[in-house]
């Protein structure tokens, strides 16, 4: 097995047909059949099912998959890391980042960071920890800035702590219960969570449980939470926001806070990394970075 023949098998995976995968790659279409069979050869399994609409992972497939994405990406960050200690200031750094965090974090961090890396491609990833968790594990991307989930350990991941994320319990600004001072005012209000229950962005199933109001009742279930902001600004259904996207000015003239009584959550917002995998010297640039617009604003 070769990282070429990986590098083949992604691309076939990937666009679904040996034509596509083909000319994206830029080789011959028997070329990459050649590396594919001798890949399928050495493991002992075709990886595809071969029909008329092209080819398909199949079983065996799905499950090197796994494998397969994990030693490219390593095998990038590898040529990467060598190539930037030699003195390169080439490559690739992917990331994962929450929307309150690259708000408050991102523009100054990535500024100065361009300074010493202005070749570097950058690539971001919004998302929540139970989203950007698996790429991070499987080698997608290089760290992840996102809230800490409430009582979930990872010990295959490092987190450094960032910020503190405070939320804030928000409807559209002509909302009928706009002005409400309680949480069990709004027992029957509707509302829009972006994460399940536990994680950060799920925090009004905690409020309402701690208030001894039973489940809140939730209207959509969202997979970012931009969706969930673009909800709430057109509909009745109220949601919990990090306060600094409420600071931004960017929501200000469609959503108000709610002054409840009830304190919302707060989040610790933390720089995850896998443990035992060392960054790249601009990924771990990128990172000093964002540490160290987190440490400015700690300190303002």
């Amino acid at each position: 097995m070769t990282l070429q023949q990986i590098a083949d098998f992604l691309a076939v995976a990937q666009h679904g047909s040996l034509h596509g995968a083909a000319r994206a790659t830029g080789q011959s279409q028997p070329a990459l059949t050649k590396s594919l069979r001798r890949l399928e050869a050495d493991l002992g399994a075709a990886l595809f099912d071969r029909n008329a609409r092209g080819m398909q992972a199949n079983e065996f497939g799905k499950r090197f998959l796994i494998h397969a994405r994990r030693v490219h990406a390593e095998s990038e960050r590898a040529r990467d890391s060598m190539a930037q200690l030699l003195g390169e200031r080439q490559g690739r750094v992917e990331f994962g980042i929450s929307v309150a965090a690259s708000l408050l974090l991102a523009p100054s961090a990535v500024k100065r960071f361009r300074r010493a890396f202005p070749e570097v491609e950058l690539r971001s990833r919004s998302g929540l920890y139970h989203s950007l968790v698996t790429p991070l594990r499987d080698g997608q991307l290089d760290f992840v800035i996102c809230p800490e989930p409430v009582g979930v350990s990872d010990p295959a991941l490092a987190m450094r702590m960032l910020i503190q994320s405070q939320m804030v319990l928000v409807g559209r600004r002509d909302h009928p219960q706009a002005k409400v001072r309680s949480l069990q005012a709004l027992q029957q209000a509707a509302f829009s969570v972006a994460a399940p229950r536990g994680q950060p962005g799920g925090g009004i199933y905690q409020m309402f449980e701690r208030a001894g109001l039973g489940p809140p009742r939730v209207e959509l279930h969202t997979d970012g939470l931009m969706d969930t902001v673009a909800f709430v600004a057109g509909s009745d259904c109220l949601a919990l926001l990090p306060a600094a996207l409420m600071r931004s000015g960017l929501l200000k003239e469609r959503l108000v806070a709610i002054p409840i009584t009830e304190e919302p959550p707060t989040y610790t917002v933390g720089l995850f990394q896998r443990a035992a995998v060392p960054l790249t010297p601009a990924a771990a640039e990128l990172a000093t970075q964002f540490e160290r617009e987190a440490a400015y604003l700690r300190r303002g």
